[in-house]
């Protein structure tokens, strides 16, 4: 699994190698990052991490990893250890909401390593919050990946594919007619049609922006599939029902690559996921009506905090901080 910015893919017997490698010192590193997080001050525990990671420079690269895929919610229990004991401690006090529930979730270290710990596990490529890696792809096509996105790939002589396992990807396709490209995204399939395209997995499912040509969307659904020109976008939910086409504007759909995001009515928990992407920690919405407004407006990202604080401005939308890595609206 890969989190640096631009690179190369490599060709498919390195992949098979390398993977079998990272595929083994992950689990290690995130087996070691699990008792060292419940064990901080064992000093025996810490020395035999350090013979652990001194047996080869590539464990310390592949725990730094774990730890950037993990680290929002571990770095707020190792920093403020009496967070997850006034958050269950509150809780017991009052209602048990949802919105609190989520809070103590995001408090808990081990929930959070269950949840991204497996994405981490499954991933080959993972941006950081913050990043928009472009990745150099062996067959010629160029895949660039939003902040905190994550895909898998497969290289076999009959097909290209990507899997999108979260977040969003831009695709520039190399064209080889013995070889489809597909990109997996929940559940549907996008096949380039000699095309650029982009992706973007979101809490409804998912959906699919022609930039260049054509591509061939099909789901798990009964529906056939479509046929989205450039300029046209579709979106399917997680049963995998296609919407109807509609024309789009692809440079605004894709602002995110030039550092903006612009948004022409879309819910309010939306374009929160979306700046979420490149703020450290956990941005929850609490009152379910407030995540339910639909919105219009654009923001620069490269201010990710002022960016979240403008839409609350805008919208009247109240911000709590717990802590440096958890933001509540309501």
């Amino acid at each position: 699994m890969t989190t640096v910015g631009d690179h190369h893919l490599p060709s498919d017997a390195v992949n098979r190698n390398r993977k079998a490698f990272e595929k083994r010192v992950r689990e290690q590193a995130v087996d070691w990052l699990v008792r060292l997080t419940g064990d901080p001050f064992n000093e025996e525990l810490q020395l035999a991490f350090e013979r652990w990671s001194a047996e080869d420079p590539r464990h310390a690269e592949i725990f730094a990893r774990a730890q950037r895929a993990v680290g929002d919610a571990t770095l707020l229990i190792r920093r403020e250890p009496e967070f997850a004991q006034r958050a269950v401690a509150a809780s017991e006090n009052r209602r048990k909401t949802p919105a609190s529930l989520a809070i103590i979730l995001a408090a808990s270290a081990g929930a959070f390593l269950a949840l991204d710990g497996a994405m981490w596990m499954r991933a080959d490529v993972i941006a950081d919050k913050g990043e928009r890696p472009i990745l150099r792809l062996d067959d010629g096509s160029t895949l660039q990946l939003n902040a905190q996105s994550a895909v898998a790939y497969h290289f076999t002589p009959g097909e290209r594919r990507i899997v999108l396992l979260r977040g969003e990807a831009f695709v520039q396709v190399a064209a080889d007619k013995d070889r489809p490209f597909v990109v997996e995204a929940g559940a549907g399939t996008t096949t380039a049609l000699g095309t650029a395209f982009d992706v973007n997995l979101t809490d409804d499912g998912a959906s699919v922006t022609v930039l260049e040509h054509a591509v061939s969307v099909a789901t798990d659904a009964a529906t056939p599939p479509r046929r989205v020109e450039i300029n046209q976008q579709v979106s399917y939910n997680h049963e995998g029902r296609l919407g109807d086409i509609k024309p789009v504007d692809p440079l605004l759909a894709t602002a995110w690559r030039d550092g903006r995001l612009v948004f022409d009515g879309r819910t309010i928990s939306s374009v929160v996921g979306e700046i979420g992407r490149y703020i450290p920690g956990k941005v929850l919405i609490a009152d379910a009506a407030v995540g339910s407004r639909r919105v219009s407006g654009s923001f620069d990202l490269s201010d990710p905090v002022i960016a979240l604080e403008g839409l609350a401005d805008a919208f009247n939308i109240k911000v709590n901080r717990i802590g440096p890595y958890i933001t509540i609206l309501r």
